[in-house]
């Protein structure tokens, strides 16, 4: 599709959101087909900004953009555009994934297992529409930008690791109900002399976790807070995580999957129910890491099917496509939700200062 040069923002309020939107800016400045500029709001206004950046809500009303396109679970309402959620991870198993906020005009899903779900919340709600584009986090992934042996030359220089032990990606959720790290901390002690090991936590994650482990590091353990994990993953040669997103992400790479106490699919991998597990576990992912492929690509073919790496030119091609033929007219009203719309002005306010 021939794309009209349209003037898009990108809106962040969290720092791991920029490795999702930086390849939807590449596709634009790389097909000349529009202006990007950020917002940074919350706990990313602290970090540099990948592009050009606005500083206040009269600078976005001035600017006046045709698109806002959000990774998180709400959006300023009071500004122009069209608002897209490209969503901040690629499956939850947790409560709240699919709740609808109210604040979006297009849902830009990343595979048939999200589409069906949203399609069928989309019907009952006509207040919003559902694309399924792939997500734009993985395109640098599917392009072959992360190049295993190099990315794991990389990461054993940087970290100084033994290069004939395996490196081990640790990568557990931050919420206290369903994170691993307390119950695998022991173990992972226990075993951090067999490996090389990479713990990378959630930017949310408890503190007092944090320094925990912190205190594990050694020649063969290291805390590290890059914000994109995609390269970590690539340079790793087994994960070990819960019940987070983060699991659906390395399916992309093929690789062995330990998950603790998964909730859902949990055949994707070795899912371990006890810290005492996690040793086999590894060993036998070591041993054997084609063992659970076909579930590893059926599970990966109902999250994220798209493998050609242009799921940020798909993203372009629906607001397009949205934009071209009014395909908003008809849709009902969003609902008003006062306190949530309080909140996303006083953030915005905050972001100012």
């Amino acid at each position: 599709m021939n794309k009209a040069p349209l003037k898009y923002l990108l809106f962040v309020t969290k720092p791991y959101s920029f490795s999702i939107l930086e390849p939807i800016q590449e596709t634009i400045e790389n097909q000349n087909s529009g202006t990007v500029k950020w917002f940074m709001a919350s706990s990313a206004k602290h970090f540099s900004c990948p592009g050009e950046q606005l500083r206040s809500n009269e600078e976005v009303i001035d600017y006046s953009p045709d698109a806002v396109l959000v990774p998180g679970n709400v959006a300023p309402h009071f500004w122009p555009g069209l608002k897209v959620q490209i969503f901040h991870g690629l499956d939850e198993e947790v409560k709240g994934f699919y709740t609808i906020t109210g604040f979006f005009d297009l849902y830009c899903t990343s595979g048939p297992a999200m589409t069906e779900r949203f399609s069928t919340i989309a019907k009952k709600k006509k207040h919003f529409l559902v694309r399924e584009t792939g997500w734009p986090k993985l395109d640098p992934v599917y392009k072959g930008n992360y190049d295993n042996r190099a990315q794991k030359d990389q990461m054993i220089k940087k970290c100084d690791f033994d290069p004939d032990l395996p490196v081990i990606l640790y990568a557990p959720t931050f919420p206290p109900k369903y994170t691993s790290a307390i119950d695998l901390l022991d173990e992972v002690k226990t075993l951090r002399d067999k490996y090389n090991w990479i713990i990378k936590f959630h930017p949310l994650m408890d503190k007092n976790i944090v320094e925990k482990y912190k205190l594990l590091e050694s020649v063969r353990l290291q805390v590290i807070d890059e914000l994109n994990i995609l390269p970590v993953m690539a340079a790793s040669d087994v994960m070990v995580t819960d019940t987070s997103s983060v699991a659906y992400e390395y399916l992309s790479f093929n690789r062995p999957l330990i998950t603790y106490n998964a909730l859902a699919r949990k055949e994707k991998g070795i899912n371990i129910q006890k810290p005492k597990e996690l040793y086999d576990a590894i060993e036998k992912s070591l041993q054997y890491p084609m063992e659970h492929v076909e579930k590893r690509k059926k599970y990966l073919n109902e999250i994220h099917p798209y493998t050609d790496g242009v799921s940020s030119n798909r993203i372009l091609d629906a607001i397009n496509d949205i934009l071209k033929n009014d395909l908003l007219d008809g849709l009902k009203k969003k609902p008003k939700n006062i306190v949530r719309k309080y909140l996303i002005k006083k953030m915005i306010a905050r972001s100012q200062s």
